[in-house]
């Protein structure tokens, strides 16, 4: 199979082993009936690229209590009377893109601030072991609602200090629970994509602890490691891609 960055062709896959299905957020082809069934069922919604990355692209659509909607793009708030004008603006948007539209992970925050960890799970060559090589948590810029560090002038940190300083209320285990989520990701997808070794998990917790699979990346930027004041993920990530 060619190596492609789809996330629905994933997100179908992974979706079809028990172990994984609940650590996937409800995730549909974006259509208007599908827009409006996903806000209307969870009250928000995420649509975002079918083959984006680095957070480009993403719209947040939230139902307001007193009527209307709340679309949230990059760091502005646009708030919209009726479904219709929602749709109209996301199409001006999305144009002729494919795109998704994707159950908001209510992620827990550090600072009033969502984060995520991105999960760099890697095996070396003639091996069919995985392993965690690399994590951190990447933490949103004020007002945004992606974790892109670049494009929401956020902030990473080790993962061990955004669950002590986060508002998860099962923080022990929650690590642990992460890294087998992550493992069991890569052995699936190691048998979607053969010959592949290396991918790059964005992961959120929810203030349960409970542990979703936001997407799975092909090519995951190591940008984030260098970022880090520890150089020994960056180091051990190098080390299993040379060898």
């Amino acid at each position: 199979m060619a190596l492609s960055g789809n996330k629905w062709r994933k997100y179908v896959y992974m979706k079809s082993f028990a172990a994984l299905a609940p650590h996937l957020p409800n995730t549909r082809l974006m259509s208007k009936d599908a827009l409006w069934q996903m806000v209307g069922k969870y009250g928000y919604a995420i649509v975002k690229p079918a083959n984006g990355s680095r957070g480009r692209g993403v719209i947040q659509v939230a139902a307001l209590r007193n009527g209307g909607y709340e679309l949230h793009y990059e760091n502005r708030k646009t708030r919209v009377g009726d479904f219709e004008r929602v749709y109209a603006y996301i199409r001006r948007i999305v144009g002729s893109s494919s795109y998704l539209v994707q159950w908001r992970v209510p992620r827990a925050t550090v600072n009033g601030r969502p984060f995520d960890l991105r999960v760099v799970v890697q095996r070396r060559r003639n091996s069919n072991s995985w392993n965690v090589t690399g994590k951190l948590a990447k933490v949103a810029g004020k007002g945004y609602i992606v974790s892109n560090i670049t494009r929401s002038k956020g902030r990473v940190l080790p993962v061990h200090a955004a669950i002590r300083r986060s508002t998860i209320i099962r923080k022990q285990g929650a690590d642990a629970r992460v890294h087998r989520v992550a493992l069991l990701s890569a052995h699936k997808l190691g048998k979607m994509y053969p010959g592949h070794r290396i991918f790059g998990l964005d992961v959120g917790l929810d203030r349960s602890g409970h542990v979703w699979i936001i997407e799975a990346n092909l090519f995951p930027s190591m940008s984030h490691f260098l970022k880090l004041g520890d150089k020994t993920m960056i180091q051990r990530i190098r080390a299993f891609r040379n060898g």
